[in-house]
């Protein structure tokens, strides 16, 4: 069992932070790329965190996480509507992986390189994993709100800050 529901309620706001940031975009919007800015709409981004989310769930069965795995020109990619029904069913997902064991060991597999192909193995627990793709997915939300930004748009107001710096930002107050 993870260690206590605040690892699940975090988890579930992030899930809640992409789907409130899907629901009002048009495919359009989604699909833009903004040069010369990004090289990559925010359909590209969203489907690169779930692809993240998918690579944990899967290889929650195999022992083995393989974050290398993409799943390029999905049309989650483009179509704002699958991406906030594929969030649905991480969040169903991760309800269902906070009743497992936090320390179960996993074996993550990713390239570590930009200039040549070099993976890397490394031991690690579905409690860290599960920390590491809900900061990824803070990190792209970042992105994705500057891109929201520069289409006129406006963003939840903690969309894509990480939570370290929600708790600076309260203290501040």
């Amino acid at each position: 069992m993870l260690n206590n529901a605040l690892t699940l309620d975090g988890q579930l706001e992030t899930v809640q932070q992409a789907k409130g940031f899907l629901q009002d975009l048009t495919a359009e919007n989604y699909q833009l790329v903004l040069k010369p800015h990004f090289i990559s709409s925010a359909g590209t981004h969203m489907r690169h965190i779930l692809d993240h989310y998918l690579a944990l769930k899967e290889g929650l069965n195999q022992g083995l996480v393989n974050y290398n795995k993409r799943n390029r020109y999905a049309s989650v990619e483009t179509c704002p509507q699958t991406a906030l029904l594929e969030w649905q069913k991480v969040e169903s997902w991760l309800k269902q992986v906070s009743q497992l064991d936090a320390d179960m060991p996993l074996t993550v597999a990713c390239e570590t390189s930009i200039s040549t192909s070099q993976n890397t193995h490394t031991q690690s627990t579905l409690a860290r994993e599960l920390v590491f793709v809900s900061s990824h997915a803070i990190h792209h939300f970042s992105l994705l709100a500057v891109i929201n930004s520069l289409l006129g748009n406006k963003d939840e107001v903690n969309f894509g800050i990480a939570p370290v710096t929600a708790s600076y930002i309260r203290q501040q107050a």
